[in-house]
């Protein structure tokens, strides 16, 4: 039981402070260029009228963590809607894609993955998510060009998974004599979350390995979306400002002319798409890391015939 503590830790702390306090954090630089000073609106100094009082002090300190703390839980909320959401509505499910990556030989995993794009979009209409899917495309429009690029040569590296088709053969045999009596593992079954909840509960070395990329997987989430809205930020405030803000990535006005801004606004989409493909291939770690231990660890073999 001991052992057992030691590797199962509550998964609140370590997550609370790398993505939600760290994306937070992260966000305040852009927040302040993007919008503070483009609007010029006050920034709040959650001080009291005695600013030398130490009470003043306290409650200036905690109000900005918690200010900060806030602002982690809502653009991890935002980011699910708009990047995670999006990546399941357009590729599918991680789960899902591995499965592609690794019954298909490397010769044809890229025109694999295109079809089954093509085969998702081609869903849209018919899984009534056409309203969600199109506010959601218009969201990542700034990221379109490095987005046409990826899909154009294939550079879908992010997706290549480490399992052998033969490890998924295993998996998939457990996965069907103990998780789900009679499923199957395949791309058009729910499958992966069942196999998760599984080996959670069964397999604690495995889940702190798992928590890790989760914790780096919701980091680099979150950095996407505030990468992205900032790009958005240099999009409208170029407008509004009829093509005369400064561009730069400082507050210095380097440049004042047509077009200002679109040097900075690719290198925050860049940057932006950048974070999405780190997501993603550390999502599929975190995937790859529960199918693994579904066929090769001892807690996961033969369990629920034990119970039964």
């Amino acid at each position: 039981m001991t052992d057992l503590k030691g590797l199962v830790k509550p998964p609140f702390a370590n997550y609370d402070v790398v993505v939600y306090f760290g994306a937070g954090l992260f966000c305040l630089p852009f927040f302040r260029r993007y919008v503070v000073v483009p609007g010029g609106i006050g920034i709040p100094e959650f001080l009291l009228s005695d600013k030398s009082s130490l009470a003043s002090e306290i409650i200036s300190v905690l109000s900005g963590f918690m200010f900060v703390y806030v602002a982690g839980h809502l653009i991890a909320y935002l980011a699910s809607q708009f990047i995670e959401k999006t990546i399941d509505r357009f590729l599918g499910k991680v789960s899902t894609a591995i499965i592609v990556s690794a019954q298909a030989d490397k010769t044809n995993r890229n025109k694999r993955l295109r079809e089954f794009i093509r085969a998702r979009v081609l869903k849209i209409r018919e899984d009534r998510a056409l309203t969600s899917s199109i506010i959601r495309g218009i969201f990542h429009f700034p990221n379109y060009i490095q987005y046409f690029i990826i899909y154009k040569f294939g550079i879908f590296g992010y997706l290549d998974t480490r399992l052998p088709k033969s490890v998924l053969e295993i998996a998939g045999a457990r996965y069907t004599s103990d998780v789900d009596l009679g499923q199957r593992i395949a791309t058009d079954v729910k499958w992966y979350k069942g196999l998760e909840y599984y080996v959670i509960n069964r397999a604690p070395a495995a889940v702190s390995r798992m928590y890790n990329y989760l914790v780096i997987a919701g980091l680099f989430r979150s950095l996407s979306f505030v990468f992205l809205m900032s790009a958005w930020g240099v999009i409208i405030n170029s407008l509004f400002w009829t093509f005369g803000w400064s561009a730069g990535l400082s507050s210095n006005k380097i440049y004042h002319g047509p077009f200002a801004g679109c040097f900075e606004w690719g290198v925050l989409s860049t940057l932006s798409v950048f974070c999405i493909l780190a997501y993603m291939k550390f999502q599929r770690r975190y995937a790859e890391e529960a199918i693994f231990a579904l066929a090769f660890s001892p807690e996961c073999d033969g369990a629920a015939r034990q119970l039964g």
